[in-house]
């Protein structure tokens, strides 16, 4: 069956999520199945894209209030010999953050930019190493150079953090930022140490990279932890949706139980007690099944009732309701049907049954299964309840066998009949 298939498939996804699961925590394995893999880096980039988009501002917000903090106090610190150039190199610096961020945002946010963002942020990341290390380094004041170096590592590790970039990008971004920053100084003939720069440079690249890997080690665990209870959901469904499933339908016949059959009742009789239209019940009975149980087998008995249940399936209507009232018999439920109607369907119950032409030597109506079948229609009269209808539709089937089996009795709503259900 496919809820079986789909069951099994979704309990081998399940215990391959438990499988990696053991094995992260194990430090056994860093990499996913490739689908899994894939799937993990697509949902992390989305994530911090809507990261960026959400809270950018309250960054901008935090970046403006810095400035306006630096800049006065910049006042204070540099060196008066190099004040109008190197004043001029920290809010070059300052600015430039501003619009790199910006424009960080835009590409987070707009529709068109969108697909970009994972390009834009390794380009990003890039130029806002290069040219915020190439202006602070700049700076000739000697009490700035160790703000500089901090300024530069709070670079690099925002990069990781920030931009849901897989670590190794970034840290390739981040080596090529650090190799394309000492050129640059170097050619520009800027006062700088270069191995105390490449220390600064490459050892804050390596920090970040390392902060990520922890930080995306643990996102690993809660996106497998997740995987795990969507697909722990997903079988809990399907455990409900059968078990559901199996308390409506009758287990031999596939077809609806009596307890569905209560409940559909009461639905098509209130809608038809308030619609003022008309509700036709047919209630079917195997002649003789007794007897054909006797001679042919509880086994092939069962085989006759499945069989004469998919064939009145087969035959109704697909607005009808049928299910299997108890042993050999069966209800129909015709919505909107009146007397005429209800017998059209009646016959062609009968005749799809007599098609079937299954031999029934102990009958004692016809060489073949037969059935007798009562029909009532109810046209919402007031004083009747659903348990009165299905009472004189059982009097019609009753009638019908009581007059030889292998027909059909159409049994009115009378005063009469009522009256002789409740034994007044």
């Amino acid at each position: 069956m496919e809820y079986k298939y789909n069951l099994a498939k979704l309990q081998d996804q399940k215990e391959k999520i438990e499988e990696l699961i053991t094995g992260q925590s194990q430090k056994l394995r860093r990499v996913f199945p490739k689908p899994l893999e894939d799937e993990f880096w697509t949902k992390n980039l989305e994530r911090a894209r809507k990261h960026v988009e959400q809270y950018v501002w309250a960054g901008i917000l935090v970046y403006f209030v810095g400035m306006l903090i630096i800049i006065p106090t910049d006042y204070w610190i540099i060196d008066k010999r190099y004040f109008v150039r190197d004043f001029a190199f920290c809010l070059l610096g300052l600015i430039n953050g501003g619009i790199t961020l910006f424009i960080f945002y835009l590409f987070s946010s707009l529709p068109k930019l969108k697909p970009y963002f994972h390009t834009a942020s390794l380009v990003l990341i890039f130029w806002a190493l290069v040219s915020i290390s190439c202006l602070t380094m700049s700076i000739q004041t000697v009490a700035m150079k160790p703000q500089s170096m901090a300024i530069v590592t709070i670079i690099y590790v925002l990069g990781y953090i920030l931009t849901g970039v897989k670590p190794v990008q970034l840290m390739m971004t981040g080596i090529l930022a650090a190799l394309t920053t000492l050129l640059s100084l170097a050619f520009i003939d800027s006062d700088f140490h270069p191995v105390v720069l490449s220390r600064i440079l490459f050892g804050s690249c390596l920090l970040g990279f390392v902060i990520s890997q922890m930080i995306f080690a643990r996102e690993r665990m809660i996106f497998l932890y997740s995987a795990r209870a969507k697909i722990s959901e997903q079988i809990h469904r399907i455990h409900n949706t059968e078990l559901l499933h199996l308390s409506q339908q009758d287990e031999l016949t596939k077809i609806s139980n009596r307890r569905t059959f209560d409940e559909m009742l009461e639905v098509y009789f209130s809608q038809a007690k308030h619609e003022s239209s008309s509700l036709a019940v047919l209630f079917i009975d195997v002649d003789f099944f007794k007897n054909y149980n006797d001679f042919y087998g509880h086994q092939k008995g069962d085989d006759v009732i499945s069989t004469i249940a998919v064939t009145i399936k087969n035959a109704i209507r697909h607005m009808d309701f049928v299910a299997r009232y108890g042993g050999e018999e069966f209800v129909v439920l015709l919505p909107e049907t009146d007397a005429n109607g209800a017998y059209a369907v009646a016959t062609n119950i009968v005749k799809a049954i007599d098609r079937l032409m299954i031999p029934h030597l102990k009958s004692s109506v016809a060489e073949y299964v037969t059935i007798s079948l009562g029909i009532t229609v109810y046209r919402a009269e007031q004083e009747m309840t659903k348990e009165d209808l299905l009472g004189i539709a059982d009097q019609a089937l009753y009638k019908a066998k009581l007059l030889g089996r292998n027909q059909i009795y159409y049994q009115n709503l009378t005063t009469a009949e009522f009256d002789k259900l409740h034994n007044i």
